[in-house]
């Protein structure tokens, strides 16, 4: 993934900033990333698209009801995960998020 400079979200985030809703305050902002894996994240994907696959097949021969973790079985939503995982490690380099994606 790789950090796309967005003048419109430069916008927003100047609004997000620091937005005063009387007794709440709202601190954010928007960042763009592409979704094209390079490098260590190629090696990233595969590791926690695996690791997803494992507990899932754990988790179905363990339990019989019907869990959240169901909607990790189709392919869109398990690579959705990975895509979210990928940028949480982009924004915050400092933190290990690689048991995120089978809480």
């Amino acid at each position: 993934m790789k950090f796309l400079e967005c003048a419109p979200l430069d916008r927003l985030n100047d609004f997000l900033d620091n937005l005063n809703l009387g007794e709440r305050t709202i601190k954010g902002c928007l960042e763009a990333y592409s979704c094209k894996h390079s490098g260590a994240d190629k090696k990233l994907s595969v590791s926690l698209s695996n690791e997803i696959l494992d507990y899932l097949g754990k988790s179905s021969s363990d339990n019989d009801s019907p869990s959240p973790v169901e909607s990790l079985s189709a392919r869109t939503s398990r690579k959705t995960l990975v895509y979210l995982v990928l940028a949480l490690y982009h924004m915050y380099p400092d933190y290990d998020f690689r048991y995120l994606s089978i809480l």
